[in-house]
């Protein structure tokens, strides 16, 4: 009997032990940490006739449709200062206020940009404000892709700038990262070199520089695996981006710095983290094109 009663006793401990465990947390991400930066086509068109809206057209090609009210402004070649050394770098403060202001942003503007979809136009501009001190920017998911999807009305020119703006440039100096920066992160526990590139850039197959390869210690991930890869680009659920940022070994207790080659892909990186939550994110706006470059980089393969 006493066996008996010792044995019940016994499962039961088991069991309410099993209840009583601390279970293994699965955290999964429902919405975007900072989902105020990435707006809907149907946020947008209930927008358009908000005063404050700027709506930025990023594209290149100027030749249209747009969204009725957007001004445009060809984020990639703007945005480069051809009288720079190194490909693509991005133009100073004072140029850079000079061209906002043409488009008429004031201070106080609500921001928003779109492109064709892919968002590397739009997320260029997007980290070319924040870089520049503009707080309140966001991007179209899917840009236009998306909205010609949704059979959005267009018109054929961009919007008439009625006026200069008064949007002042203030240079946030933990959004950029130089070469020196990158030499001692790359072997820095704390920080994190975010190679953006493609599988063959990283490991030194494809060349686009003197030297091919990757800084020692980076961690490989290719811009658009954040974005579906069928039908409109939209960017992949939180939960998805999670993961693979999850894999990869992207964790947000550390500094990240995204580079590519030219700082383009890497601005879409950027963007992507500072969507997830990521609060300590600097590009190295030199990228691949100086490090590639100079003599004195170390390059793994």
């Amino acid at each position: 009997m006493k066996t008996r009663i010792l044995f019940i006793s016994m499962i039961i401990g088991l069991i309410f032990s099993a209840c009583s465990a601390p279970q293994e947390e699965t955290s999964t991400l429902e919405t975007y940490p900072n989902e105020d930066l990435l707006v809907s086509v149907d946020d947008l068109n209930s927008m358009l006739n908000d005063e404050n809206l700027l709506l930025i057209d990023a594209r290149a090609d100027s030749t249209g449709p747009y969204v009725e009210g957007a001004v445009h402004f060809a984020a990639v070649p703007e945005l480069g200062d051809p009288d720079h050394p190194i490909a693509n770098y991005m133009i100073g403060p004072d140029l850079f206020q000079e061209k906002m202001r043409e488009i008429g942003l004031d201070n106080d503007d609500r921001v928003v940009i779109m492109d064709e979809g892919n968002h590397l136009a739009a997320a260029r501009l997007f980290y070319a404000l924040e870089y520049y001190g503009f707080s309140n920017a966001s991007l179209v998911n899917g840009g236009y892709a998306a909205w010609m999807e949704n059979d959005y009305p267009t018109v054929d020119e961009p919007a008439e700038i009625s006026g200069e703006g008064n949007f002042s440039s203030n240079v946030q100096e933990s959004r950029f990262c130089d070469f020196e920066t990158v030499l001692a992160a790359s072997s820095d526990p704390d920080k994190i070199i975010f190679d953006v590139r493609s599988e063959g850039e990283y490991t030194g197959e494809v060349e686009r520089a003197e030297k091919s390869g990757h800084i020692p210690n980076a961690i490989n991930l290719e811009w658009n695996n954040v974005i579906e890869s069928d039908g409109v680009p939209y960017f992949k659920s939180a939960s998805e981006i999670q993961e693979l940022y999850t894999a990869a070994g992207l964790t947000p207790d550390k500094e990240i710095i995204p580079h590519c080659q030219t700082n383009v892909r890497g601005s879409h990186a950027y963007f992507t983290l500072r969507l997830m939550g990521y609060d300590s994110v600097r590009p190295y706006e030199a990228s691949w094109a100086e490090y590639g470059n100079r003599e004195d980089s170390v390059v793994e393969q």
